[in-house]
């Protein structure tokens, strides 16, 4: 079966234009989970820095380099870079877990639920 358009249509913008959207169409689940793949990175990331951020919080700074308003501004931009290097690495399996939740809930959206008339009766329904 041949499902390309016949050139009395192709030759016009419409026919054009059906087969760009097409292919968009075809390539956007894939934009969507790299984007979701991203998001979730970036979640681990956040986690992850805010982690190593806590277990900074109780250690003692020692002089005459230590302390003051640079070192907590420093302290929190490297809590923030270890928790983007550590999941840019391959991370602690947050990211995965956060991909799986965030795919399943939009394929949940996506189902469409039929309605009891719609669909023929069962044995199930007349119990």
């Amino acid at each position: 079966m041949d499902l390309a358009l016949p050139p009395a249509v192709t030759d016009t913008a419409f026919g054009q234009a059906v087969p760009a959207a097409l292919a968009r169409k075809a390539a956007a689940p894939m934009r969507d989970e790299q984007a979701m793949r991203a998001t979730a990175q970036e979640f681990e990331a956040v986690f992850i820095g805010q982690m190593t951020e806590a277990m900074f919080a109780g250690l003692k700074t020692e002089a005459p380099f230590g302390g003051g308003h640079a070192e907590g501004m420093w302290r929190s931009q490297l809590s923030q870079e270890i928790g983007r290097s550590i999941s840019a690495a391959g991370g602690i399996g947050i990211a995965d877990a956060v991909l799986r939740s965030m795919i399943a809930q939009q394929e949940a959206a996506l189902t469409v639920v039929t309605p009891p008339a719609a669909r023929p009766a069962t044995a199930a329904d007349t119990e």
